[in-house]
């Protein structure tokens, strides 16, 4: 799981790398190898008993920041993998408006994930149309103080449906995984996220994924 891709080396962390770590990181999976697939991959896999390759590996990157397809996608292409991005909505609503392309802040544009689409290097996935803001007194898709079970199910389901409809209206393609903002998960969400017809979600806890032909084995992926 990746975020941002900076050069700026004083920038680097948990959620920031450089292209130069990102590319020693593919050069490493490589030398391993391991195959690069898409959420829809695994997704065939326990749905349809379609194969996967001997040792599989999906790559991530949240939030989809620009630099994601300024940097990120040109080396995935060098070595042949493939990689999913979960996007904001409304951080991909906001710069399409502007149509800012800065590397050092802005996000993927409606143009760039067409472009990524018809490329073929990136599968795209639900990341929330704006859960992913704090300031409203919810953090990421959990339920707010208060909150009725009722209008929690409403207020996550409109938001996540909201990027959905979305895709569907500029891409002509639906996302078929719920990417949890900040990993923020709750008892219900799960349910929530079957119904609106996810074949998949993924969390941000680390460990291990024991996939078998049980579906309910493709959701809170870590």
């Amino acid at each position: 799981m990746y975020h941002s891709v900076l050069k700026d080396k004083s920038k680097s962390g948990k959620y920031i790398v450089t292209p130069d770590t990102l590319e020693k990181d593919l050069e490493y999976i490589e030398s391993k190898g391991y195959t690069t697939i898409t959420m829809t991959d695994l997704i065939n896999y326990v749905y349809n008993n379609v194969q996967l390759p001997q040792k599989p590996i999906i790559i991530t990157f949240d939030d989809g920041h620009y630099n994601n397809f300024g940097y990120a996608i040109p080396i995935l292409k060098k070595y042949n993998m493939r990689a999913v991005i979960s996007i904001v909505g409304e951080y991909t609503n906001r710069y399409s408006k502007t149509d800012e392309a800065n590397l050092n802040y802005s996000y993927m544009r409606w143009k760039d994930i067409n472009q990524a689409i018809k490329d073929g290097t990136i599968e795209f996935q639900n990341h929330s149309y704006n859960m992913h803001d704090n300031a409203k007194g919810r953090i990421g898709s959990s339920k707010k103080n208060g909150e009725t079970i009722e209008e929690y199910k409403k207020n996550f389901t409109d938001d996540i449906m909201k990027l959905q409809n979305e895709f569907r209206e500029k891409t002509n393609y639906i996302p078929n995984t719920y990417t949890y903002p900040f990993g923020m998960v709750t008892k219900e969400s799960n349910n929530f996220v079957k119904e609106m017809g996810f074949k998949a979600s993924l969390s941000c806890t680390s460990g291990v994924n024991v996939i078998t032909k049980d579906e309910n084995c493709l959701y809170l992926l870590k």
